[in-house]
């Protein structure tokens, strides 16, 4: 009997630490963009359809994908689309929720980024805000979904569209 009690606990723990683990209920890791849809698009024809969501290619040479980390403080995210161009702020973050801003060095319109899990995935609403006649206007407004990859690298120096990089 000791036994069998010995062997459920033991599968309890261990179901318990997959839960909790790195590839199970949070943020931290490798994420690739699967699909996006847009809800606003300052510049977007008359008869554009909001709110459909896009299947994106997985095999792109230029995904969107983050990678994730606990840092000292908090939680660090790295854009490997791009590099110096681009700064990235965390202003929150949980193991189930970060919130960030990416500010493009050229145009200085800022992305803020609020994402969360969703089962597997990580869902992200994000605004994009540039600067116009002294002001910060809304210029696009959408969603993402992520989901979790083994592993992404970059893979090639700076194009036009960013850096290609590969996940797997």
């Amino acid at each position: 009997m000791r036994a069998l009690a010995a062997i459920g606990l033991v599968g309890l723990f261990a179901l318990s630490a997959y839960a909790q683990g790195p590839a199970g209920r949070t943020i931290e890791g490798y994420w690739q963009d699967e699909a996006r849809r847009i809800l606003f698009d300052k510049d977007a024809p008359a008869d554009y359809v909001y709110g459909r969501w896009t299947l994106l290619d997985q095999q792109q040479t230029y995904p969107t994908a983050k990678h994730i980390r606990r840092s000292a403080e908090s939680f660090d995210v790295v854009d490997l689309l791009y590099d110096n161009e681009e700064v990235i702020r965390v202003l929150r973050a949980s193991d189930q929720n970060i919130e960030f801003t990416r500010t493009s060095n050229w145009t200085k319109c800022t992305v803020h980024h609020h994402c969360g899990l969703e089962s597997d995935q990580l869902l992200c609403a994000l605004r994009t805000l540039c600067p116009e006649q002294g002001a910060e206007q809304l210029v696009w407004r959408g969603e993402e979904r992520y989901v979790r990859r083994a592993s992404c690298e970059r893979d090639g120096k700076r194009q036009a569209q960013g850096i290609p990089h590969r996940c797997r």
